[in-house]
C-alpha cells in the first residue's frame, strides 16, 4: 500500500466518522420533542464536506477517476444538510436564549436526516 491510499483510507475513515456524527445525532434525537442539539450534525457536515472534497483531489491526483455528475450531487446534498444544520444550530441558540420551546424545529432534524441519508443511497447505489 502506497503514501496515497493510505491518505485516501485516512480521508474515507474521517469521512465516516463525519457522516456517522449527522446520522447518529438524528437517529438519536427524532424521538425527542425539544432540547434538540445541531452542533454534532454542524460539526459533521462541515467534516463530510471537506473531507469529501479531499477524496475526490486524491482520487484525481492517484489516477481513480471520479464520477463528475456524482459528487456534483452529494456535494449539493453536503451542503443542504450543512446549511440546515447551522440554522437549527442558530435557531436553537436564539430559542435558548429567549427560553423558548424548541419544539418547532424537529422538522428541520427530520430534513437533515433525510437528505444526509439520500446521501448515503447516492453514495451507495449510484453506479
Amino acid at each position: 500500500m502506497d503514501t496515497i491510499d493510505i491518505f485516501r483510507f485516512a480521508l474515507l475513515f474521517a469521512h465516516i466518522v463525519g457522516l456517522a456524527a449527522i446520522v447518529g445525532s438524528y437517529i438519536l434525537q427524532m424521538p425527542w420533542k425539544r432540547g434538540f442539539d445541531f452542533l454534532p450534525l454542524v460539526i459533521g457536515s462541515i467534516v463530510t464536506i471537506v473531507t469529501g472534497n479531499a477524496l475526490i483531489a486524491v482520487r484525481e491526483v492517484g489516477d481513480l477517476g471520479v464520477d463528475e455528475l456524482k459528487m456534483i450531487v452529494k456535494l449539493a446534498l453536503a451542503i443542504i444538510v450543512g446549511a440546515l444544520s447551522v440554522v437549527g444550530f442558530i435557531r436553537s441558540r436564539r430559542l435558548r436564549k429567549a427560553n423558548a420551546d424548541d419544539a418547532r424545529l424537529k422538522p428541520v432534524m427530520l430534513a437533515i436526516g433525510l437528505v444526509a441519508m439520500a446521501n448515503i443511497a447516492v453514495a451507495l447505489f449510484w453506479r
